[in-house]
């Protein structure tokens, strides 16, 4: 277990994260994360023309992709652009869920149609990531490669607890004074960091 914690530290693994409109935060606190067809999910911020092209079967236990909770290594990403709004909430998860929940990881967004699906963590070392965690994909000359990898992701099956949130991440102090108004989470567990969102 230590060699494979410091394995996920080489490639600089702090959290895994997941980022929700603030208004699913209520159930989320309560029931955890779910999968895409969530009943408790108020606000879907996913994007439609993607989500069709995940409706398909990953190749390692034969699930489709809409059955897994999603999480980003870099959430600074494409996704977040399309939600640049001051009300998406970054919620940041251990990383122990790569040892513990027996998830599958992918090289770039699952909806790629030559996207690879693994499920040993030894193959981290297929990820490309100098592009993971590149700070923008608009000036490479590769940039659709880059654009994709910085969508890898890790696949739970079906449901994510609540137990395995370490922090959050928030574009503003209006936001973190909000969070810890109305849910009374302690402030110190709150990261205000805009350059993780877009203007």
């Amino acid at each position: 277990m230590k060699n494979q914690i410091e394995l996920l530290s080489k490639y600089n693994i702090g959290s895994l994260d997941h980022m929700t409109h603030i208004d699913n935060l209520d159930t989320i606190l309560k029931h955890g994360l779910f999968a895409h067809n969530n009943p408790y999910k108020k606000k879907d911020i996913s994007n439609l023309e993607v989500n069709a092209r995940r409706s398909k079967i990953e190749n390692i236990y034969n699930r489709n992709i809409h059955d897994y909770v999603p999480f980003y290594f870099n959430p600074r990403n494409a996704m977040m652009y399309k939600n640049k709004c001051e009300n998406i909430v970054v919620l940041a998860f251990s990383k122990q869920i790569l040892l513990m929940e027996q998830p599958i990881f992918t090289d770039k967004n699952a909806a790629t149609s030559d996207v690879h699906f693994y499920n040993t963590i030894d193959d981290l070392k297929k990820i490309n990531w100098n592009y993971v965690w590149s700070d923008s994909w608009n000036s490479k000359q590769n940039a659709t490669e880059v654009k994709q990898s910085m969508m890898s992701e890790v696949l739970v099956y079906s449901h994510v607890s609540i137990k395995y949130l370490i922090g959050f991440y928030v574009k503003s102090k209006n936001v973190s004074d909000y969070l810890v108004e109305k849910y009374r989470i302690p402030a110190n567990k709150i990261k205000i960091n805009a350059n993780m969102f877009f203007a």
